[in-house]
């Protein structure tokens, strides 16, 4: 069974996100279930390929775009398909809403190749109305071609129930499997040690972005009472996107006398990554949309406490009761942190210790992959219709 991976972003480079880090879970754990993987991407990617190979997915590098135009019009992967022979068994690509989405699409369809979608949060509704602008330019891409070639898919894969309800509200009728991004279990340390400073640490981690609900975090940090923030500080650390959203939040912090008690502490990367969330406190993210969340699983697997908002699929920080999963307001921000920044460090110990107890229960990448792989099987009608695809 030959499966080959198309890249949204078209490159490794964890600057952009957790998809940088989930897909190419999901490439290794199909590997090793069976499958012949291929994976195509950019050649900047070749950093951050070494785990991949190893595991032997073959990686074909297409050339870096040169100019805005080719990155736009995903001119070097239009020449890499136009030139290929070399036919997989199924095409699994992520992202409906870019050019390249539309090639690897038509692609498929022209020989006779199912296809399968992760769509990325690109179908999220709260994504598509966020911005005016962008609605307007996804709905008119939506009517032109997106909504082709999601319903050319043989299925589409969510991870979460939330991201599955979008698909439909979008009006599409195909098949839809809900799985979760995997964590790879062997990359976050066997004993976690915390190392807490002097001032314990909130820390916020993830892509820096208006969708993040950082101001509304930040509104929040202002009302507690000094007499607790005094103990804290909380951190900020990601890359802008926008690159210059981060010099508004800053502008922001500043202005309302919080920059002794609010840092920004640029991008964390790797193991300082993983030193940075077990020498934390407490984890959150404001979130106004999230169809995953990488970030909360690395947080609770490094045990971690976590406040998220309903607006990710973290439901089961409220069901094993190992974290906050909220209506996103300032006024429950505001109470859910007094709650939080209340507890002894023994009661979040546990709570962090809970949080990692969950993620190995739920969302191993062995059993991500166990139940990718089925799916290829069923797309490829070499078995019934697993109970995790959802059809109309």
């Amino acid at each position: 069974m030959k499966i080959r991976h198309f890249l949204l972003y078209g490159t490794l480079d964890p600057k952009f996100g957790g998809p940088t880090y989930s897909i190419p879970i999901q490439c290794i754990g199909t590997q090793r279930e069976g499958a012949q993987m291929s994976f195509v991407v950019q050649e900047s990617s070749k950093p951050w390929e070494d785990k991949l190979i190893e595991e032997g997915v073959e990686m074909i590098n297409i050339p870096d775009p040169k100019s805005k135009f080719e990155h736009s019009f995903a001119i070097p992967l239009k020449n890499y398909l136009s030139g290929c022979k070399d036919l997989p068994d199924i095409i699994h690509f992520h992202g409906v809403w870019m050019p390249c989405n539309l090639y690897v699409a038509k692609y498929g369809l022209r020989h006779n190749i199912p296809y399968v979608i992760n769509p990325r949060g690109d179908t999220e509704i709260a994504r598509i109305n966020y911005d005016k602008i962008k609605k307007i330019k996804k709905q008119i891409a939506w009517h032109l071609y997106g909504k082709r070639i999601v319903d050319n898919a043989a299925c589409i894969i969510a991870t979460s129930e939330q991201e599955r309800d979008s698909i439909r509200t979008l009006g599409s009728k195909v098949p839809v499997a809900i799985i979760p991004n995997g964590i790879e279990l062997d990359a976050f340390p066997k004993e976690v040690v915390h190392n807490h400073g002097e001032k314990k640490v909130l820390l916020f981690l993830s892509r820096i972005n208006p969708i993040k609900g950082i101001e509304y975090l930040i509104d929040a940090w202002r009302q507690l009472d000094t007499n607790l923030t005094n103990q804290w500080e909380l951190h900020i650390a990601g890359n802008s996107d926008p690159k210059d959203y981060i010099d508004t939040l800053k502008a922001k912090v500043n202005g309302l006398g919080l920059s002794e008690s609010i840092k920004f502490i640029g991008p964390v990367t790797g193991e300082a990554k993983m030193r940075k969330y077990q020498d934390s406190n407490l984890f959150i993210l404001p979130t106004l949309n999230e169809n995953f969340g990488n970030v909360v699983a690395e947080a609770m697997m490094c045990e971690c406490p976590v406040i998220t908002t309903k607006n990710a699929p973290w439901s089961c920080l409220n069901e094993d009761k190992c974290g906050w999963w909220i209506d996103l307001s300032v006024e429950n921000l505001v109470n859910t942190l007094i709650e939080a920044m209340s507890l002894t460090d023994e009661e979040r110990h546990k709570l962090g210790q809970m949080s990692r107890k969950s993620i190995v229960n739920r969302y191993s990448a062995e059993s991500v992959a166990k139940k990718t792989y089925r799916l290829y099987e069923w797309v490829l009608g070499k078995c019934g219709k697993p109970d995790f695809v959802y059809t109309i």
